[in-house]
């Protein structure tokens, strides 16, 4: 009777231990579904588990409100009677292989490390697990912006003493020790994989700059390639060294975040610096690279050095620009582009910039979408934004993109805070620090359904689809376990049937419209 208790207080205690916990739904009106988390409770995704065999386990989030419902398939189902509905016929040949996946993530911005810093420390352990544990999404890419942004509630950087050219002065600030590295060192600590954590400037020291400010239009002073330039190379190092003191080693950085949006809006409201395409290379080619591989940072080493990282549509230009030139190319191992630009082309990616980038450079230098948001406004629970997300994501991949970075990991329900006191953006959380909620936005469980499927290292691999449909797009990898997964999205008014063929292996399943699934196997 005793040994019957133990076995049945086990049995309890595993179940709880191994039970999934279900998101708290609320509605938004006019609007759709968001999740919502508190300091004791907030919804989790626990690590996937191989399919049995012969079996194929399938997870979709939708605009009704489901969010990774799971069902299991038995392949050679094919052929089962669904009626009416379109059907597509998708087939996969692993042996027909692509480009290596490095990762999925966000960025800690200062705004974001406000908000959790507002919030009980549980709630605050609880989103960044939602992200980066193996309970959650898996993140596996984190973005530091170096020194400032306009998500800040000021303007600064590591030296603001005039003309301190040899940076006596520079040290990091409270934003960095407050709010940047306590939420890195929580994510670092929880993540299954070892996060690639990526650094980006916004703003060199303003004293660096033409116009004597950290926003507005302004280039670095004096001839290209002297002591401002060298200034900055050096500035930029010390950033590396002063986080690793903390034991935090960033896998790269950008030459510069946004590098032409200051020349093209002399009103630049944001931290920025102007750097043509010519100035960005010989800051690479004579500062930067050079500075970068004296300090043990050169790409030997396997240190990521990414240039561009600006909108899609002036990339290939700007790019070219640098990498035809071999004493500046030699340092930069990938390019990085954010996807704002994107929803002006049709089906909102620019195919023929990215994939006409890839066959050009693609086979020496990685691509990585390494900034996102909305800049529609926050506004809770648009599924529509999850199916943007969704949709960029699938042709990113589908044209030779390595990884994808959003923007903020959290923002207040103004989508700030700004220093700026702009209209903040939309993202994949926002907080309430007045009531010590958060709420998931359909954005985030878009992205889970890559970044959770889509491990770092996994190959896309061919698929090919017999007829096109609007609104639907698939994308198919295999993953380091040697998993198959494809990852779908109907963003039309009608539900699909999928017929999935792999080898001798087939199955059928519908995906209902508005919903992203991922399939594994």
């Amino acid at each position: 009777m005793f040994s019957q208790l133990i076995c049945i207080y086990l049995y309890i205690i595993f179940y709880v231990v191994s039970a999934r916990r279900e998101c708290i739904v609320e509605r938004v009106p006019n609007a759709d579904t968001v999740c919502v988390c508190n300091s004791t409770y907030c919804d989790d995704f626990p690590p996937l588990q191989t399919p049995k065999h012969g079996f194929v386990n399938v997870f979709e989030s939708n605009k009704i409100g489901d969010r990774f419902k799971q069902s299991e398939l038995k392949f050679n189902s094919i052929g089962l009677k669904f009626g009416s509905l379109n059907t597509v016929n998708i087939t996969i040949n692993k042996t027909i292989k692509y480009q290596s996946i490095i990762g999925f993530g966000a960025a800690f911005t200062d705004s974001t490390g406000q908000l959790f810093k507002s919030v009980n420390k549980s709630l605050a352990n609880l989103i960044i697990d939602s992200y980066f544990s193996d309970d959650g999404i898996e993140y596996s890419i984190g973005r530091i912006p170096i020194a400032g942004t306009d998500y800040s509630d000021r303007p600064y950087s590591y030296d603001d003493t005039d003309e301190d050219l040899e940076l006596k002065h520079f040290a990091l600030q409270k934003d960095d020790i407050e709010f940047k590295i306590p939420f890195i060192k929580r994510a670092l600590s929880v993540s299954p994989y070892k996060l690639k954590l990526l650094g980006s400037p916004w703003s060199p020291p303003s004293w660096m700059k033409t116009n004597h400010k950290f926003n507005e239009s302004g280039s670095l002073r004096g001839d290209v390639g002297g002591q401002y330039y060298q200034s900055f190379a050096k500035y930029i190092v010390k950033f590396l060294e002063a986080y690793k003191e903390h034991d935090i080693h960033l896998w790269g950085i950008t030459v510069e975040n946004e590098p032409i949006q200051g020349s093209t809006n002399p009103k630049h409201p944001f931290n920025c610096l102007n750097l043509t395409a010519q100035n960005e290379r010989d800051f690479v080619k004579l500062n930067l690279g050079p500075t970068l591989e004296t300090a043990g940072y050169g790409k030997d080493s396997g240190f990521q050095l990414m240039i561009y990282d600006d909108d899609s549509d002036h990339i290939q230009d700007f790019v070219s620009t640098i990498l035809s030139d071999t004493k500046a190319a030699k340092y930069v191992s990938g390019i990085g582009y954010h996807w704002y630009a994107n929803l002006k082309y049709p089906n909102g990616f620019p195919e023929f910039i990215i994939g006409d980038l890839y066959r050009k450079y693609g086979k020496n230098y990685f691509l990585l979408n390494t900034e996102a948001c909305h800049l529609d406004g926050p506004s809770l629970g648009r599924w529509d934004h999850a199916e943007r997300y969704a949709n960029d994501i699938i042709r990113s991949l589908n044209n030779y993109v390595n990884g994808w970075v959003e923007w903020n990991l959290a923002l207040d329900m103004d989508g700030g805070p700004r220093w700026n006191d702009k209209q903040g953006y939309g993202g994949t959380i926002n907080i309430d620090s007045k009531i010590g909620v958060a709420y998931k936005q359909p954005s985030f469980y878009a992205l889970g359904h890559f970044s959770k499927f889509i491990s770092p290292e996994s190959i896309r691999i061919e698929h090919t689809i017999d007829k096109s449909v609007d609104n639907f797009v698939v994308v198919t990898l295999v993953r380091p376990d040697n998993r198959t997964v494809l990852v779908a999205l109907n963003a039309g008014n009608d539900d699909i049937v999928l017929n999935i063929k792999e080898s001798t292996n087939t199955v059928s399943h519908i995906i209902s419209s508005h919903s992203v699934q991922s399939y594994i196997w």
